[in-house]
């Protein structure tokens, strides 16, 4: 399992979805929460998201988004066979 790491609302979503297999995480962090907000998104993957940036932004993610804490974060990266920062 591959953990990807986004942190910006920027990036190029197609890229990204190309290199994701079922059993991979994208964990949205940051800025990159607001992708959240978006319904025409479609992830051959498990969705997830950092809860302490959704609370920070206000805002509330769309069902197919799993919300996590910190401390889970850390769990999955442990378990992670790969920790992938992605960036523009």
């Amino acid at each position: 399992m591959k953990l990807i790491s986004v942190i910006s609302p920027s990036v190029n979503l197609s890229e990204l979805s190309l290199i994701c297999q079922p059993q991979d995480i994208i964990l949205l962090r940051q800025d990159a929460v607001y992708l959240c907000l978006r319904t025409d998104l479609s992830w051959p993957c498990q969705l997830y998201a950092l809860d302490v940036d959704i609370q920070v932004r206000q805002i509330k993610p769309l069902a197919a988004v799993t919300i996590i804490s910190a401390q889970r974060w850390v769990e999955l990266s442990i378990s992670a066979e790969q920790n992938v920062l992605w960036q523009n």
